[in-house]
């Protein structure tokens, strides 16, 4: 007995020894960036994490990753990433000489559940070939935010994995120099998914992001307790240490989207296709007034990943109905004598909309009259990048986005031609700046913009370096940024290894 104790012992222990595992990753990257006008074109300056400069530039980065994979379904991971940049001029940041810290985190895992704590970038579920990697409020082409973030797998509820769940919740700082300092963000989420074995599924989920809290230059210490959290949470009027429009509306500044998936998994290929629908107001959580805006997404990619081209994606991007182009109107003679049996608030003198009726157009994306600095982050939108923001003023905050009312097209390609992987990327759009276009604004005549990259690899192999190696040229034409021409050079050092 004592034998057959101490042999069981001793495989346990063997399986558990095996299902540990720890594995370091370290990173570092040299970029040179070199351009024709004083800015970069867009897609040369439009990088992930937000971290080039928008001039002729070179930055550095260093990072560090590691995890460990234990027995019982835990798990856990820690990383940074730091990085400098000088650059030639810096028309938007203000400063040629920048540090940051790019990513900053610690995760632990159980399972199917997790939470991440920290600077960790957003994950990007339609690829790096996508204009928004998948979601138009967080495309993580800004900087990532700090905080908490308790989020979940799929989860199945029968073998068959025909329906399955998933969602998170969230809590951020926006620490950065902007019109209420020391916002806070609200985030949750939840989807659901159908289908058979993973081969076919249908996906819809909701995302709801708010910011709220922070100190106004204006109004001061905005309401910040834990039942405001509650307000916020559940899209509910402010109380009465709230700003009029937060008691008549919600409170804080909501936004989000709605999405619906389409996957066909299969042995050759994969394919997704996706409506990703835009929403910007409090009242209503799940809104279809905003229909079409958004982002149709079609992404194909083949298992094959030494093929000619690999991947192939088309986006129609559509921002500018935004609910209708009326916000209110006047209540007509009828409407203002009628009794209806009730107080209604166009016909209360002693209301901020007597004598209109509201019909909820105009959202101004992105934007919002209390905060100011409205969806962005160290002065780069965070959502969809072709909603651009206004450039700092001489305090060097950013007050909101300037181009939220956009039409457009943007294709990728990737593949690989010989031993070199490139990656191809062009944009166009039609840019209508917003509803209230200030006096003799760029805007009046739409104008049109095509922005695009080409970009390519010399793998470690074909160079026999321990390194990597990425040469990219970019351009822009149109009448929305300077016309211009850009050429990168990229060296990357990625080392992996189980400890």
């Amino acid at each position: 007995m004592k034998k057959i104790f101490l042999t069981i012992m001793i495989l346990l222990s063997g399986f558990s020894a095996g299902a540990q595992v720890w594995r370091l990753g370290i990173d570092a990257s040299g970029h040179l960036s070199a351009g024709s006008g004083d800015y970069l074109p867009f897609w040369q300056r439009t990088y992930e994490g937000g971290i080039m400069p928008y001039s002729s530039s070179g930055v550095l980065t260093a990072g560090a990753d590691i995890s460990y994979t234990g027995a019982l379904g835990w798990s856990f991971e820690a990383g940074t990433n730091l990085v400098g940049s000088l650059a030639a001029s810096n028309p938007v940041h203000g400063t040629r000489v920048r540090g940051m810290v790019d990513r900053l985190y610690v995760s632990g895992s159980w399972k199917m559940l997790h939470l991440d704590i920290g600077k960790k970038p957003p994950v990007r579920e339609l690829g790096d070939l996508s204009i928004t990697g998948g979601n138009l409020v967080i495309s993580g082409y800004a900087r990532n935010l700090p905080g908490i973030n308790v989020w979940t797998d799929w989860i199945h509820f029968e073998k068959n994995r025909i329906f399955a769940i998933r969602g998170n919740f969230a809590h951020y700082k926006l620490n950065d120099l902007r019109y209420i300092q020391d916002a806070m963000v609200h985030a949750k989420s939840l989807a659901v998914k159908f289908g058979f074995r993973d081969i076919v599924t249908l996906q819809a989920g909701l995302d709801h992001w708010a910011q709220w809290g922070g100190i106004s230059p204006d109004l001061g210490q905005r309401p910040d307790s834990f039942r405001d959290l509650l307000r916020v949470m559940t899209g509910s009027n402010g109380g009465s240490d709230a700003s009029l429009s937060d008691q008549l509306n919600a409170l804080g500044n909501h936004l989000g989207r709605e999405y619906l998936r389409l996957s066909v998994n299969t042995m050759a290929f994969d394919l997704k296709l996706q409506y990703d629908m835009i929403y910007d107001d409090g009242e209503n959580i799940i809104q279809t007034q905003t229909f079409p805006d958004g982002v149709w997404s079609a992404i194909f990619s083949l298992n094959n990943r030494n093929a000619l081209v690999t991947d192939v994606a088309y986006e129609y991007i559509h921002t500018t109905w935004q609910s209708g182009d009326r916000h209110d109107r006047p209540a007509t003679e009828e409407e203002m004598t009628t009794d209806y049996g009730k107080d209604v608030y166009w016909q209360d003198p002693d209301h901020y909309f007597y004598g209109k009726i509201v019909e909820g157009g105009r959202d101004n994306y992105f934007n919002n009259g209390e905060y100011r600095s409205g969806w962005t982050y160290h002065g780069t939108t965070i959502g969809l990048p072709l909603l651009l923001p206004f450039a700092p003023g001489e305090d060097g905050i950013t007050l909101g986005i300037v181009n939220n009312r956009v039409r457009g097209h943007h294709f990728g390609v990737k593949g690989v031609v010989g031993r070199f992987p490139y990656k191809l990327k062009a944009t166009y759009t039609s840019n209508w700046g917003r509803y209230s276009n200030a006096a003799g604004s760029v805007f009046e005549t739409k104008p049109k913009q095509v922005s695009l990259a080409l970009e390519v690899a010399l793998r470690r192999q074909v160079t026999r370096l321990p390194v990597d190696f990425a040469v990219g040229l970019y351009g822009d034409c149109g009448k929305l940024y300077q016309n211009s021409i850009g050429l990168s050079l990229r060296v990357l050092f990625d080392h992996h290894r189980v400890l």
